[in-house]
């Protein structure tokens, strides 16, 4: 996306979608050196006096999207990751949830995607994930 329309988009979304690209590259390289026990403990929920009122789980959920797109090998466990911890900074807690399946020629894949307030905000449509078999949910720190 351009900068132009980033701009355009509003100064609240703009700042919105250069904090999640910061997040976002922030998890992408921490799972490259740190395995994702020790980097969950950096995940927490902030307590309720620290809960900003802007800017909304879903605009959260947008702006960690788009911006995934312009991050190299941004996986779904980086987009998970960064979800979390921008809605920990709200106060808010989400889940994220680990499931697998088979591919038509034998092989494992792994998904993941985020559930706040029994939503799927990031990860796709329940369509998608219907065919994974869950493994394990991850809650902050």
């Amino acid at each position: 996306m351009k900068l132009r329309r980033y701009w355009i988009l509003g100064r609240r979304h703009f700042f919105l979608l250069c904090r999640a690209l910061c997040v976002v590259i922030y998890f992408r390289i921490a799972l490259c050196f740190v395995k994702y026990k020790r980097l969950s403990r950096s995940i927490s929920v902030a307590s309720e006096g620290d809960i900003p009122s802007e800017p909304s789980a879903g605009a959260i959920a947008w702006a960690v999207k788009n911006t995934s797109r312009i991050v190299p090998f941004a996986t779904c466990l980086t987009q998970a990751l960064a979800l979390q911890h921008m809605l920990g900074k709200r106060g808010e807690e989400a889940v994220i949830r680990i499931g697998v399946r088979t591919n038509g020629a034998g092989r494992i894949m792994a998904h993941a995607w985020v559930i706040f307030q029994g939503a799927i905000l990031i990860g796709g449509p329940q369509s998608n994930i219907d065919r994974y078999t869950v493994m394990t949910d991850l809650k902050p720190g």
